[in-house]
């Protein structure tokens, strides 16, 4: 992908990514982090068993050969204003938010952790996020909901960490029938781009453009130029006009400024 302008990239799964030795996602997240050099933090945040998460995803790295992994452990709000937080993802050249309940990582958004994340991106810094931690890094968080209607009550979002801030992401999503979930969430902001991502699947961003990688697709909802109505109560179907969906398998790339798809590199399977 060209136009990236020199800053890191986004690596982000739906969710469920094979963590066996060898296997492509998370290979291509320890290639943007720095290959064996990489110096890796996991975010933990969103997980009940953040010790768990972490043994885990350490084990993963280390057979693709990192030898610097540390847990960013951050607990709540103090540990997201502080120092030590900042300090160790000073000096990562990558950054893996785990998945989890994704409400649990608000208490990362607006945080000093938010802005410093922002701004390694912008220098470099590889940042993944799989599941819950995929989600949080559009402007706007899905933070629950389910169904088959379109409408405005059927989803919860709130603000995300901003890291793709044209985009709306949700995960897990051929999987668990959530494109009604995802027109719901883009009906209450037809500006922003609804990315829904399959299990295994990924993007690979920069703020021009992604390309998908994995074994599934990945969805991708245009309102920008939709007619919405929303009705009075909000339990009730929003009437939409002109929506756009594209679906890209793997090899697919999206131009975000011009919100076209195109068919990309052969070898984007992984």
């Amino acid at each position: 992908m060209g136009g990236d302008g020199g800053g890191g990239r986004l690596l982000i799964i739906g969710g469920a990514e094979d963590r066996a030795c060898g296997t492509g996602i998370l290979e291509r997240f320890v290639d943007l982090s720095g290959g064996g050099g990489a110096r890796i933090v996991v975010i933990t945040t969103a997980t009940v068993a953040p010790e768990r998460a972490f043994a885990e995803y350490e084990r993963v790295f280390r057979r693709l050969g990192v030898r610097r992994v540390r847990e960013l452990p951050i607990r709540g709000r103090s540990d997201a204003d502080g120092t030590a937080a900042a300090g160790l993802l000073g000096e990562a050249t990558g950054a893996f938010l785990c998945g989890g309940d994704q409400s649990r990582l608000r208490t990362l958004v607006g945080s000093r952790l938010n802005a410093r994340l922002r701004d390694r991106l912008a220098a470099g810094l590889a940042i993944g996020g799989t599941s819950a931690g995929a989600t949080a890094l559009g402007a706007t968080m899905i933070l629950g909901g389910d169904g088959a209607d379109v409408a405005a009550g059927a989803v919860r979002t709130g603000p995300g960490l901003g890291l793709m801030p044209k985009a709306l992401i949700d995960m897990h999503f051929g999987e668990r029938g959530r494109l009604p979930r995802l027109l719901s969430a883009v009906t209450l902001d037809p500006e922003r781009l609804g990315i829904g991502i399959d299990e295994n699947t990924a993007i690979c961003a920069t703020p021009d453009a992604f390309e998908v990688l994995g074994a599934g697709a990945v969805s991708v909802v245009d309102a920008q130029r939709a007619t919405v109505v929303h009705p009075d109560s909000d339990g009730d179907p929003v009437t939409l006009f002109d929506v756009r969906l594209h679906l890209l398998p793997a090899g697919c790339v999206f131009d975000l400024a011009a919100r076209c798809p195109a068919v990309g590199p052969a070898h984007a399977r992984y």
